[in-house]
């Protein structure tokens, strides 16, 4: 298995963090834990421990950084050793994070030019967050690859991950560094971006009880709910103000070192095995492919 343990957190860049930060605490559930000074970086945290899920960043194109946790500090140096042998730019060699949370950490690129942190000991919350609406922690992250070979090879074979299912012709290739079905999923794109990022939450009943307080609060679903069939797990996607997909999740797949990775067809009915989501149209999939967009263009209502 991956030296990586789990994903602890994405960075998402934006012209004003502020101006999302009411949607991700108030409408979406997350809570604030730590802001700079100027306000350039905010960061957020769902109900479990972990020190924050989400951090919005002054910047264009997301994900800006995307975060992923080692058990020690011996592990995220072995991570530098495996980055550089295969050629791979370091931002940043192991050190200590200066980061809120702490901890020990480097940075590096990959194919594609995401920014990828490796870090370990960072700080945890004690006590989980108790509030009766958001999510309990950052379930995966989806990533449009022009270069998807370049980017699952990176992913396998220098980080770790393993394949824990595909669609046909690759066009989605699910990867997963623990026991959950998948935490990072690979989706052929025009241009490198992120297609989406979900939550997940307990069950089915909270993902439908999150539509319902996303719908009051004039947000309706751009697809779901749903249940998918690679990895199995509950879906309702979103839009955020600034025009990126989010999705709450339950449910997911978890697998052993006995699961046998398979094909799947890229049909409507693996995408959504109830049938209930209206399927994937033609509008949730230009909201997907997350087209860069210039400084000052998010001004976008999402899907209100």
């Amino acid at each position: 298995m991956s030296l990586i343990t789990h994903l602890r957190s994405i960075d998402v860049c934006v012209d004003s963090p502020e101006k999302l930060l009411d949607f991700y605490e108030h409408t979406w559930g997350l809570r604030s834990v730590h802001s700079t000074e100027d306000a350039t970086r905010l960061e957020l945290r769902a109900r479990g421990r972990e020190h924050h899920v989400l951090a919005l960043c002054v910047g264009s194109g997301s994900p800006g950084r995307i975060c992923l946790g080692a058990a020690e500090a011996a592990d995220v140096d072995a991570l530098a050793d495996r980055l550089r042998a295969a050629g791979a730019e370091i931002v940043s060699p192991p050190a200590p994070r200066a980061h809120a949370g702490g901890g020990y950490a480097l940075e590096a690129r990959d194919p594609e030019g995401r920014l990828i942190e490796i870090s370990a000991g960072v700080d945890e919350h004690a006590e989980l967050l108790d509030d009766t609406q958001g999510p309990d922690r950052l379930s995966h992250i989806v990533l449009n690859s022009v270069d998807l070979a370049a980017s699952k090879r990176f992913y396998t074979e220098v980080l770790g991950f393993q394949v824990s299912d595909w669609y046909e012709n690759e066009q989605m290739v699910f990867l997963r560094c623990n026991e959950m079905h998948h935490c990072v999923v690979l989706a052929p794109g025009q241009w490198t971006s992120l297609n989406h990022v979900a939550f997940e939450v307990t069950s089915t009943d909270e993902v439908m009880r999150a539509l319902g307080r996303m719908r009051k609060a004039g947000y309706d679903s751009i697809w779901g709910p749903g249940r998918h069939g690679p990895g199995g797990n509950v879906f309702c996607y979103f839009v955020d103000p600034v025009g990126n997909v989010i999705e709450y999740t339950a449910e997911l797949l978890e697998v052993d070192d006995a699961w046998v990775a398979q094909e799947w067809p890229r049909t409507q009915d693996n995408a959504d095995v109830w049938g209930t989501s209206g399927g994937i149209t033609p509008d949730v999939i230009a909201a997907m492919a997350n087209p860069p967009r210039p400084a000052g263009g998010e001004s976008k209502e999402g899907n209100r």
